[in-house]
């Protein structure tokens, strides 16, 4: 059995103030001029009201909409009597909420919807003409949402067609404004750690998880202030809006901003994300998994531990597979270590000089791609000044629409090509030359740092430096890099000079 209500109780009531909008606001709807509007009615009624619930104008869609629940949640839970707000679209502009709302007040008799404004009082065995009313009004609530998405959906495609995302940007950019217009432009402070997570991710040792841990490291956070979580970082790395391009509900649009990071990196990354997974050892982590291929099948040689060493085949899919040698881990790593020593130069004066001509040599090519560069940001300056221009002709009735829509078309695909070209140059700016030097000391160091490192750290140094290792009759035999078998190459030819032996 129900236990009926105190004359108390029914005198409770719960007060709903909303503005979503500051144009609203400035036209007096704002919730200090509701609360007093809505304080007062609650006290010419004798009404009690034991909480308010406050939507602002700053308060994002998702935002409302828990608030909106919370407050039904509330009414419900606490059995309170008396909802009221200033009018129907205070309290609700779509269909769903307006039959929450009848549910609740079909429940129970003494309940009450009060709409000030409008002077509605909505109750259960309310007249059909108030009802009518009431419908009417939520009616006109849905239709100005609706309309309100409509020229919103105009703006958007309207500032998509001019290259610009109509949201906030991913991290790494940051919104300016610029002739009045609000564009995404690289944010200096936080463009390179971006660059370095994408780079990060492609090691062999790291995941989703390990970036979102080392963005953490690096201080990047959302514009809440918050730490990436591991699904956030999965879509920063799989947004295209990096290399240029804006995807908006589902669909691409090319980007007028500018792209920090690579496509040959980008889609690296995209290959290692969506394709096929390596085999996951929970108990044993071998060095050399995933990372010797059969020179007969082609096959990628496994490992298992025997004995408390590391053993590796092949599937041994043919009869000269068969009849090899299985490969011990232990043993493989002394032939790695003997290559590794043979890129140490036997000379510090000549490692110094190597470094010393590295750095002339590249000094002039940087140079002309700075110039190169310089002159190409001109130009897609100067693009993005005519298609502005272009515009205001537009909306001044000086173009017409088709010949906007052209020319501007001209303009994005110009831009387009100019910047990806700049991404290339910058790519080959200083940094260069300083992966290059990075990867020369990491070469004269490698032997006497590898027997020090974890396998997956063991792993890293071998991919820097080997392009690819390959067992075939019963040998394994390493592919070097391009810049390593330069190193080697030097090295065989400063200790002839130096005659002595490596």
């Amino acid at each position: 059995m129900i236990a009926k209500a105190t004359a108390g109780q029914q005198s409770n009531a719960v007060i709903l103030a909303r503005v979503s909008s500051k144009a609203q606001e400035d036209e007096g709807y704002s919730l200090d001029s509701q609360m007093k509007l809505l304080r007062g009615y609650c006290e010419s009624k004798a009404l009690n009201v034991v909480k308010v619930f406050k939507i602002t104008e700053t308060a994002s869609k998702e935002q409302g909409r828990k608030i909106f629940h919370e407050l039904l949640a509330y009414i419900a839970h606490e059995d309170i009597y008396h909802l009221v707000v200033e009018k129907t679209d205070r309290f609700t502009r779509n269909f769903r909420d307006s039959v929450a709302i009848d549910e609740w007040l079909e429940r129970d008799a003494q309940r009450r919807l009060h709409a000030v404004k409008e002077n509605i009082l909505l109750h259960k065995e309310a007249k059909s003409d108030v009802k009518f009313m009431w419908n009417i009004h939520v009616s006109v609530a849905k239709k100005y949402t609706d309309n309100l998405r409509e020229e919103s959906m105009k703006g958007w495609a309207e500032k998509l067609a001019q290259g610009w995302m109509p949201a906030p940007p991913p991290p790494g950019y940051k919104t300016v404004i610029d002739n009045g217009k609000k564009i995404h432009v690289p944010d200096e402070a936080t463009k390179s750690l971006i660059q370095r997570a994408f780079k990060l991710y492609l090691e062999p040792s790291n995941s989703i998880l390990s970036i979102a841990n080392e963005m953490e490291l690096m201080g990047i956070t959302t514009r809440k202030g918050r730490f990436y979580h591991k699904s956030q970082v999965q879509h920063m790395l799989t947004n295209p809006f990096y290399i240029g391009i804006n995807r908006f509900d589902g669909k691409d649009y090319p980007g007028a901003q500018e792209p920090i990071i690579d496509k040959r990196l980008f889609e690296k990354v995209q290959q290692k994300m969506h394709g096929k997974r390596p085999t996951r050892y929970r108990q044993h982590n071998p060095v050399f998994k995933n990372m010797i291929s059969c020179g007969n099948c082609g096959g990628v040689v496994t490992w298992q531990l025997q004995k408390g060493h590391y053993y590796g085949t092949c599937q041994r899919a043919s009869d000269a597979c068969k009849s090899r040698k299985l490969l011990r881990e232990d043993k493989l790593e002394e032939e790695v270590t003997a290559m590794l020593h043979r890129l140490v130069s036997p000379s510090e004066d000549v490692v110094a000089w190597v470094a010393t001509a590295m750095r002339q040599r590249h000094k002039d090519d940087i140079e002309s791609s700075t110039r190169l560069a310089t002159s190409i940001q001109a130009q897609i300056d100067r693009l993005g000044r005519m298609d502005n221009n272009l515009y205001d002709d537009k909306i001044a009735g000086e173009v017409t629409l088709e010949k906007y829509e052209l020319k501007h078309s001209e303009f994005m695909a110009e831009k387009k090509q100019l910047e990806e070209r700049l991404s290339t140059i910058d790519q080959s700016l200083g940094l260069l030359l300083e992966q290059k030097l990075v990867l020369f000391e990491l070469s004269q160091k490698a032997a006497e740092l590898y027997t020090k490192k974890t396998p997956d750290q063991k792993r890293l140094i071998i991919t820097k430096l080997f392009q690819k290792l390959t067992y075939t009759d019963n040998l394994v035999s390493v592919t070097y890099t391009n810049f390593s078998r330069a190193i080697a190459q030097n090295v065989l030819k400063t200790n002839d000079l130096l005659g002595g032996k490596i």
